[in-house]
């Protein structure tokens, strides 16, 4: 039996529920959305605005389909970019402040370490901005910048100074042909 004070996921559609590579990416209601005429048209025009910015967001509330948008264009992204280095960070409620703060600071660091491997020109994706500490998030814009890798990043909100990419949300009509397939 759970106790009420166990973690239970809310949002059936969060990545603890479903493996966003395993799913494509939705750009409309219904089963037309997920075509792949329909999804290429979006990414090729998602590709061309995130290749005239240095720094671009994925927006969207809990389970909306931010990392299943990454996903879906990752395959594009890397024949695009001369290096891509993809990070799918996590947010686990079941660990305490401590230990969540210890894995935001490896996580930035490990990031770090990759950045600095990226060539000119290459793509930094981290899926979860927020999962850092601020201090991390900082110091891996500043040296993108610096060596002139792009960013892309999802994030639960807008972040100032970066480019909206796109912004996932959810209508009732989605839900019910998610819920269908």
């Amino acid at each position: 039996m759970n106790s009420s004070f166990d973690f239970q996921p809310t949002n059936p559609f969060s990545t603890s529920c479903i493996a966003p590579s395993q799913v494509v990416y939705r750009f409309g209601e219904g089963a037309g959305g997920a075509k792949s005429q329909t999804v290429d048209a979006h990414l090729e025009a998602l590709l061309a605005q995130l290749k005239s910015a240095r720094r671009s967001v994925i927006v969207g509330p809990h389970g909306t389909g931010k990392s299943t948008l990454l996903h879906t264009f990752l395959p594009k992204l890397q024949a695009s970019f001369p290096k891509v280095s993809f990070h799918q960070l996590n947010n686990d409620p079941s660990l305490g402040v401590t230990k969540r703060m210890s894995e935001r600071l490896r996580n930035g660091k490990r990031i770090r370490d990759e950045l600095l491997e990226l060539p000119k020109g290459g793509l930094l994706v981290v899926d979860g901005w927020e999962q850092m500490l601020r201090s991390s998030r900082w110091r891996i814009t500043k040296s993108a910048v610096a060596r002139r890798v792009i960013l892309l990043s999802t994030c639960h909100h807008r972040l100032p100074g970066w480019t909206l990419l796109y912004e996932t949300k959810t209508t009732p009509k989605l839900i019910r042909s998610l819920a269908g397939d």
